[in-house]
């Protein structure tokens, strides 16, 4: 009969002392994406609704959404080039705004690069590109944008 204090104790101590430990330390990073160490200057390549955090710097990128993409298909010959335009959310230092970028600025006068809390945006690439014998969708594209620190 001893034993069963001796447990009942072990069990209160769990409950007491661990469980709440436990709950702090699996909340604690509750709604961070992990970072990666991009270096300002490379490209980085950015999934369809996915967010990239930089480890180095205090910045933050989503891919949001595609607003239209009317390139000329790879295999097709087309009379102009197209335009692909996006949407990305940006945060530096907290602050967040939406941009939108485009591969081809003087279509819809949407920029390729933007400027934002010291450091420039720039628009390298869009996949996949369109294809007539292929379907695509948003799910399927990855923007390639390159961070730069602006000079001040």
């Amino acid at each position: 009969m001893k034993a069963k204090p001796k447990t009942l104790l072990n069990h209160w101590l769990i409950l007491w002392v661990y469980l709440p430990l436990f709950s702090i330390l699996s909340t604690s990073c509750q709604g961070e994406s992990p970072c990666t160490d991009y270096q300002l200057g490379n490209p980085v390549e950015i999934d369809f609704k996915s967010t990239i955090n930089f480890c180095t710097e205090p910045i933050s990128i989503t891919f949001s959404k595609i607003l239209g993409d009317s390139r000329c298909p790879e295999n097709a010959q087309c009379i102009w080039q197209g335009v692909v335009e996006l949407e990305v959310t940006l945060a530096v230092n907290g602050t967040e705004e939406k941009f939108s970028l485009s591969s081809y600025p003087p279509f819809n006068n949407i920029p390729s690069e933007v400027s934002f809390k010291g450091y420039l945006f720039k628009l390298v690439d869009v996949t996949p590109y369109p294809n007539t014998t292929k379907t695509y969708t948003e799910k399927d594209y990855a923007v390639t944008l390159q961070v730069e620190k602006e000079e001040e």
